[in-house]
């Protein structure tokens, strides 16, 4: 098995696309053996906060503890689009659940990653069903001590979290 890109997202709501929209995209690359990885990318995505609304602004901050302010000093979506792209075209990409980040998101427009990356099954699919509907509970029960040390909730402390998820169970034997 050849590296695999793990990518989270922070969004303004859990609909899916074109209700809700990716706000910031992180991405991570374990090391083949799982015994180690790199942060690969990440960043916010402009909106304004009059055109997304109260809802998604609560949903933001409560979710990910990401505010207006961050919103309005992020780069235009294409940009982050174009960069994104650039970082995992070709790749073996998963996430925590891989419907929710590509099926409401990724995959369609205007990130549209079908053909560009090869999609393995979401993380949560290899955990025992009682940790595989929580991010957190997951990392906090399989990876104890906080190896990643995750102080927050935006969406590359979920990427991180993802990854040493994948890292115990490559170790494990899992994968």
């Amino acid at each position: 098995m050849d590296d695999v890109v793990v990518v989270e997202c922070a969004t303004t709501g859990t609909k899916g696309f074109p209700i809700d929209r990716v706000i910031e995209v992180s991405v991570c690359r374990m090391h083949r053996d799982g015994m180690d990885f790199d942060t690969v990318y990440d960043s916010f995505v402009y909106a304004d906060p009059m055109d997304i609304g109260k809802d998604a602004l609560d949903h933001l901050q409560n979710e990910y503890g990401i505010t207006a302010e961050t919103l309005y000093a992020a780069p235009e979506e294409g940009i982050v689009v174009k960069e994104l792209f650039s970082k995992i075209k070709g790749s073996e990409c998963t996430s925590f659940n891989v419907n929710l980040t590509f099926g409401k998101f990724l995959c369609v427009e205007p990130w549209d990653l079908n053909m560009e990356i090869t999609m393995l099954p979401s993380i949560a699919s290899r955990l025992p069903p009682e940790y595989s509907r929580s991010l957190p509970d997951a990392y906090n029960h399989f990876c104890p001590d906080n190896p990643m040390d995750v102080s927050g909730r935006t969406s590359m402390d979920r990427c991180l979290m993802s990854t040493a998820l994948m890292m115990r169970l490559r170790q494990d034997g899992y994968l």
